[in-house]
């Protein structure tokens, strides 16, 4: 089986570029290539957008501030699996200690949910706040907290394990016992 690529139609690009109020990126998306082939296709051609209304919203909205990653930077001593595992692990008693502050005021939690919830008709809103910090909820989070627990442990230890197992057939096969490897045959000498 081949993949072939759709031809693209690129006058129906340019309608919708020229026309919609679509964005660049959704127009992408809509048709299946790269948003880079766009603008650059539109400025090789002299494609122009639809101006837009004097006091339109995107005009009312303040541009968005520069997002910067907070994360951790990718190099190779932090991608090994092992420092992945203790990653992980770090965010599960992270996440363990959270919830175990969440459970330990429980019910100042539910006070605060009932008396922000008092006025008018809140009750879809209360309900809604009162299952989030329910004994369900929580008891779900604590069943997938100590599933990713155990399979971050044994992610960890499975390289260990299957390298004393090798160590250890490697000791029977070098050792003079019923499983040790045979001699080879001796030559007679005339």
């Amino acid at each position: 089986m081949t993949d072939e690529k759709k031809p693209v139609d690129w006058a129906e690009i340019e309608r919708d570029y020229r026309t919609s109020s679509m964005s660049v990126r959704e127009i992408a998306r809509w048709y299946g290539i790269s948003e880079t082939a766009i603008r650059k296709r539109a400025a090789k051609d002299g494609w122009a957008r639809p101006e837009k209304p004097e006091g339109s919203q995107a005009e009312a909205r303040e541009p968005e501030p520069e997002k910067t990653y907070v994360g951790t930077v990718l190099t190779p001593e932090n991608t090994t699996p092992e420092a992945i595992v203790g990653r992980g692990r770090n965010l599960v008693m992270r996440m363990m200690d959270e919830l175990d502050a969440t459970t330990t005021r429980l019910g100042e939690l539910e006070a605060m949910i009932v008396s922000s919830t008092d006025e008018g008709d809140a009750n879809g809103q209360r309900s809604a706040l009162m299952s989030a910090v329910s004994l369900k909820t929580r008891s779900d989070v604590l069943k997938a907290l100590a599933t990713a627990a155990k399979t971050l442990a044994e992610s960890g230890s499975a390289q260990g394990i299957k390298k004393a197992r090798q160590e250890a057939g490697e000791r029977v096969a070098t050792s003079s016992g019923k499983f040790a490897s045979p001699a080879p045959p001796l030559r007679l000498v005339q």
